[in-house]
């Protein structure tokens, strides 16, 4: 199996790099579906580099993490990919946690364990109001779509204007089988959600597995439908991988 996540992305960003990496149906105003956006194997490696440069220039670790709070969308993939590439940890977490809870508890015990760097929400008007609950007073603050009055953060956007420099790449390199990828809670049904180590080893090896227990999976470049969760394991670890 590959030594790093990254590795099947530069191989693919070479070997097919128009190829659709992933698509989503937009989302129109009255709640139907648009057309479908794409993002090229070469574009995601891109955006990759992208947002790894602007994670690195912030001086993000395993100890100040990202933090995603976003349901499936293509910035969240993309900063994921950017993560990655730059060897900073993220967290997807879950929604519910966000949108449906109203004291923030596991979300705010998400925050306190893994002391993020960064929170990313693709909508404020959605998720600003978890996010002042939660956030500590040093963690920068991302969204797609900002809103006026939220407090004062950075645009997705500016992420992806970073242009990227050596610094990524070296950074991308420095990562191996026991860097640590992302952090996975439990559903948090008994208890407060614990959080699981994922590293590149387990997780290139689980696609591995995949691969040899569903061969037509390692013929070309399969289409999945997507479904799951990304903070879930099986959404995140086999969809997103």
């Amino acid at each position: 199996f590959a030594t790093r996540m990254t590795d099947k992305l530069v191989h693919w960003a070479k070997t097919t790099p128009e190829h659709s990496f992933v698509a989503q149906r937009e989302r129109l105003a009255d709640g139907s579906t648009g057309q479908w956006q794409h993002i090229s194997f070469a574009q995601m490696l891109d955006n990759a580099r992208r947002i790894g440069q602007a994670l690195v220039n912030r001086g993000l670790s395993a100890e100040r993490p990202v933090v995603i709070l976003s349901e499936n969308h293509l910035d969240h993939l993309s900063l994921a990919m950017g993560c990655l590439y730059a060897g900073v940890p993220y967290c997807s977490v879950s929604a519910a946690y966000s949108l449906v809870s109203t004291d923030y508890a596991k979300l705010r015990h998400v925050v306190e364990t893994l002391t993020p760097g960064l929170i990313f929400a693709q909508d404020a008007a959605r998720y600003a109001k978890a996010i002042a609950a939660v956030r500590p007073s040093d963690c920068e603050v991302v969204y797609s779509e900002a809103a006026h009055q939220v407090v004062p953060h950075t645009l997705f956007a500016d992420l992806l204007a970073t242009e990227p420099t050596a610094s990524v790449d070296a950074a991308m390199q420095a990562t191996g089988p026991e860097t640590i990828t992302k952090f996975l809670f439990t559903s948090g049904s008994t208890k407060l959600p614990k959080a699981v180590i994922n590293t590149h080893r387990m997780w290139c090896a689980n696609q591995q597995q995949i691969a040899q227990t569903m061969p037509d999976m390692a013929k070309g470049q399969p289409v999945l439908v997507d479904w799951l969760p990304w903070n879930h394991t099986f959404g995140g670890n086999k969809n997103i991988g």
